[in-house]
């Protein structure tokens, strides 16, 4: 053996710690307490890496993806406090809402401030979104999304991190990212970057999970409500229905090794439900509200099968501008109509194609869309609403109706030009064998790299109902597979007469 190598091995096993030491200078080094609270408040603090900066512009997120409205974490961050080694305080100014300059940064030993919950409730007359924000209730439960407590330099941007979170000695993490246990009041979790640490949330509790295997992948499903106990495992069983339906959907294989439900649900004397979910790379935050635990089941064909379906995009599948996200002034992607209306498209495409509905059920999910479509403006051009999406909320959630309906022409239309031999379920596929996780595509290549992979016609498809602003050919598209649409009443049905071409078509889309 290498004397060299003989010296190395020597050094790592005499004195390990030293070099974890020296190697963790360069991370993030906080500490989230959630042990020792203070007026419904969190303490956090950190270590910088090591620099040499003369000053540092700190920042929390103004909005996170999978939002498109300016959310402010910073807004629940305060008493905000630089110290060196000595305990001796440094300069720091607050420039906005969301950033903090701090002065003669390459002498900051330590940063903490606190962080106060951005909801404790889930009120049916709210119109906030919950999913993005953390919640704290002392000694019970835990909802932690990192860009509303971790923040970064702008100087310091892609830098490992390394969490210590403090917690009450019963509570299990629940989490994609792999939470080590360092005492029974300490677990340490780490990320390669800031990205995936936000990308990552964490339900702290009391545990009541559940495991799966769908394939090769492993599912946690990890369940919350202050009263209901043991409950995860008659959720799992909902959720790997759905799961195996999409594996086989997604032709018999799911593209993640790893996935993580993360369920609260909050009891009520309110009829119905309110349901509110957040997709990330490898879990699903969802959060429900009901006067029965009956509508659950429900709630999670939709909101499950949506957030989960977006391991394909934009997990697998997306743009420079989300590869590259910038938490303080994103740049948008033109592509809205694939990350959520493709998305949606598959949610209600998926349960028909699987034979998990009726075919009745199929034609009220397509009306459903058809009539929420035209409480928006459908003269906007898809591609100039997802890029300035910020400033038109009032016309976002058209992504989910429009949206999905876009999705359903476009598959009938590749059908059709393919002799009913490739679809969107096919696009999709070859998109992610093309890019896949790690690589992008540019915004403006994306309908011509389409083309390339289809036929020349789709072009014209992107041009004239994406790009463009003509009336979606929603009677037209449907007649192809032996549907009637009638423009009157919103109402889809079997035509009572199609001829061999249609019903062709019609088996090959919705496997009827």
């Amino acid at each position: 053996m290498n004397n060299n190598l003989i010296k190395l091995l020597f050094v790592l096993v005499i004195f390990p710690n030293t070099i974890i030491a020296q190697s963790s200078k360069k991370n993030y080094e906080y500490t989230v307490d959630l042990l020792h609270m203070s007026n419904d408040e969190v303490t956090v603090s950190f270590t910088p890496p090591r620099n040499n900066l003369r000053q540092g512009k700190f920042i929390i997120p103004k909005l996170v993806p999978g939002f498109y409205q300016a959310m402010n974490f910073g807004q629940y961050i305060s008493n905000f406090r630089a110290t060196d080694k000595n305990g001796k305080k440094i300069l720091t100014e607050r420039l906005d809402k969301n950033s903090w300059l701090v002065h003669d940064l390459k002498h900051v030993d330590k940063i903490s401030y606190q962080v106060a919950d951005g909801w404790d409730s889930l009120e049916k007359d709210t119109h906030e979104a919950r999913s993005a924000g953390s919640m704290f209730i002392k000694d019970s439960v835990f909802v932690l999304n990192y860009n509303s407590l971790v923040g970064y330099f702008e100087e310091m941007k892609e830098v490992p991190y390394r969490i210590h979170i403090k917690k009450n000695k019963d509570f299990y993490a629940s989490s994609a990212l792999d939470y080590k246990k360092k005492n029974e009041n300490t677990d340490i979790v780490r990320a390669k970057d800031y990205r995936q640490l936000v990308d990552s949330p964490v339900l702290y509790c009391i545990p009541d999970t559940t495991w799966l295997k769908i394939g090769h992948t492993e599912v946690l499903v990890s369940f919350y409500n202050k009263k209901e106990r043991h409950y995860s495992k008659k959720i799992a069983d909902e959720i790997e229905t759905i799961l195996k339906n999409q594996q086989a959907y997604l032709g018999g294989k799911l593209p993640v090794d790893n996935y993580a439900f993360l369920i609260y649900y909050e009891s009520s004397n309110e009829r119905g439900y309110l349901g509110d979910g957040l997709e990330h790379s490898k879990s699903t935050v969802c959060l429900y509200r009901s006067g029965s635990m009956d509508f659950l089941s429900d709630a999670l064909h939709r909101v499950a099968s949506h957030e989960f379906f977006h391991i394909i995009t934009p997990l697998n599948i997306h743009s420079g501008e989300i590869q590259h996200y910038d938490f303080l002034n994103p740049a948008l992607s033109k592509h809205l109509w694939l990350y959520e209306g493709m998305t949606e498209y598959a949610t209600i495409h998926m349960p028909i194609q699987q034979k998990m509905i009726s075919l009745d059920d199929f034609e009220r999910n397509v009306e459903e869309k058809i009539k929420g479509m035209k409480e928006f403006d459908n003269k906007l051009s898809f591609t100039e609403l997802s890029k300035n999406a910020m400033e038109r909320q009032d016309q976002y959630m058209n992504f989910y109706q429009k949206g999905a309906l876009l999705g359903l022409c476009l598959d009938i239309r590749l059908r059709e030009l393919s002799g009913g031999k490739t679809g969107t379920q096919d696009l999709m596929l070859k998109l992610m064998q093309k890019y896949g996780e790690g690589k992008y595509f540019n915004d403006d290549d994306l309908f011509d790299e389409i083309t390339k992979m289809t036929f020349p016609e789709i072009r014209t498809f992107f041009r004239d109902f994406i790009e463009g602003t003509q009336p979606i050919p929603l009677k037209e598209y449907l007649a192809k597979a032996g549907f009637i649409y009638d423009e009157a009443t919103g109402k889809v049905y079997l035509s009572p007469n199609p001829d061999s071409k249609q019903l062709a078509l019609r088996k090959a889309w919705i496997n009827q």
